[in-house]
């Protein structure tokens, strides 16, 4: 019993130690090609007032991610009040912002309701759906948007000179892919025929255990096929929940005066958060201001503002999420009987 509580805290430990790792290696690559003096110059140019309306856009996105959740949740017909569900998903989106990847906060948020509820597998696909349908919705608004920045002729240049303006354009065809991809796995889950054909094809190949426990989760998530017009409802409200975030880098750019408009961060903010949705370091440090100082560069941004930019976004997300972080301290979530 002892070694098998030491093996696994040994692994936790050294998946923690690594994000720890790469997250300082990241930023120390980051910030060796920064002018620290600039950096320091955008922060203190920042403009509070514009910056309070990215903070409101977090909160915005905090409350309607925490409806889209509640929402799975019931489907479930588990017995969660929305203030219930509001307070887990600001802890969640709080440990989302201090844990690896952007995904420790989703495993809270299950452990909080298989205490609630004494119910995990319901926990499990709601917050499985919450991720995919945020996902999709994100990746969908970048695609809606990419057309808007650039004309036919310069999309046939991205594969002949890929680089300077057509380097952002490369991400087109990952985000289709994604896009597909996060299809292809929701019509497997809301399927029976594709989850039969998954079963007696991929799903062989896996260690029987793990087959069991994704035949159940699938069994649990197949609940929605008969809820579509929900899942069609809550789709809607997760665009709401994505584009308030994208909105949230907007705000923090305008307060830096980044004139660059709206529809490039439509683009260009959904490449971030799934990359920084990777579990490699901790809550995306790093890996977002990476990506956003790649992009942004190619309209134009100094290294510098983007920077400040994304880590003003990522203040942000902290700030509206901190009642989680307040929330989890003090709680008391009751053990179901």
């Amino acid at each position: 019993m002892f070694s098998h509580t030491h093996g696994h805290f040994s692994w936790r430990s050294s998946g923690l130690i690594l994000a720890v790792l790469v997250t300082g290696g990241l930023v120390y690559f980051l910030v060796r090609h920064l002018d620290m003096v600039a950096l320091g110059a955008a922060f203190i140019s920042v403009t509070p007032s514009v910056y309070v309306l990215a903070v409101a856009c977090f909160v915005l996105s905090n409350f309607l991610g925490a409806v889209q959740w509640f929402l799975l949740l019931r489907a479930q017909n588990l017995n969660v009040s929305f203030l219930q569900a509001l307070v887990l998903y600001h802890v969640g989106v709080f440990f989302n912002n201090v844990l690896p990847g952007n995904i420790g906060g989703d495993a809270m948020r299950i452990y909080d309701i298989r205490r609630l509820t004494g119910e995990s597998s319901g926990g499990i696909a709601a917050t499985v759906m919450d991720r995919f349908i945020g996902l999709l919705s994100t990746s969908t608004l970048a695609l809606l948007a990419f057309p808007l920045i650039f004309d036919g002729a310069e999309f046939a240049a991205v594969f002949a000179a890929p680089t300077g303006p057509h380097l952002a354009q490369l991400w087109v065809p990952v985000l289709g892919l994604v896009w597909l991809g996060l299809v292809g796995v929701l019509s497997v889950g809301l399927s029976r025929r594709l989850g039969q054909l998954a079963d007696v094809t991929v799903l062989r190949l896996v260690p029987a255990r793990l087959r069991e426990l994704i035949n159940h989760l699938h069994n649990t998530i197949s609940i929605y096929r008969q809820r579509l017009g929900l899942l069609a409802v809550i789709w809607i409200i997760s665009f709401g929940v994505q584009f308030s975030r994208i909105l949230v880098y907007y705000c923090a750019g305008l307060t830096l005066g980044v004139d660059a408009g709206l529809v490039y961060f439509i683009c260009y903010q959904p490449v971030a958060a799934i990359l920084a949705a990777l579990p490699i370091s901790i809550g995306g440090l790093g890996v977002r201001e990476g990506v956003l100082v790649t992009l942004f560069g190619t309209v134009g941004v100094d290294r510098e503002i983007a920077t400040a930019m994304s880590l003003l976004g990522y203040i942000a997300g902290i700030i509206a999420s901190l009642i989680g972080g307040i929330t989890f301290v003090v709680r008391r979530v009751e053990r179901a009987e």
